[in-house]
């Protein structure tokens, strides 16, 4: 049966009754997991010859280290949750800048990459910390 702009499934069993929408607007928005443990980091070499970082990247200062940032509105994956890949770190006016380990290529653009800088690739988990 077809209703306005929802498509709706009835299953029968001999012992159940389940309805099932397919409109996208029912189902809770993703939300960011909170992993276990933080990424492990990494920190790149600014010098030209010594940084490792990938090309769609930079090697930026973030107050005590030097790590691979991408573009903003970029990230390395669309595994949001994948810490060997990318990460977002909470340091005070780089919270919505994607970091990914040396030699990682960053170029998928992030799910609102035009957003205010809060909602910049929002969808990476922000982290407090480095495990290293």
């Amino acid at each position: 049966m077809y209703f306005s702009t929802t498509f709706t499934f009835l299953l029968a069993t001999t012992t159940t009754l389940t309805l099932a929408s397919s409109n996208p607007a029912a189902a809770p928005a993703p939300q960011a997991a909170s992993p276990a443990s933080p990424p492990t980091c990494g920190t790149c070499n600014p010098l030209s010859g010594e940084n490792h970082c990938d090309v769609t990247t930079s090697c930026i200062n973030t107050g005590t280290r030097f790590h691979c940032a991408c573009r903003a509105g970029y990230k390395a994956s669309r595994q949001n949750n994948d810490i060997t890949k990318q990460f977002r770190l909470n340091v005070p006016g780089y919270q919505f800048l994607v970091f990914t380990p040396e030699f990682t290529r960053c170029d998928t653009l992030c799910d609102n990459p035009y957003g205010a800088s809060a909602q910049l690739c929002s969808e990476v988990p922000v982290y407090g910390q480095c495990g290293v």
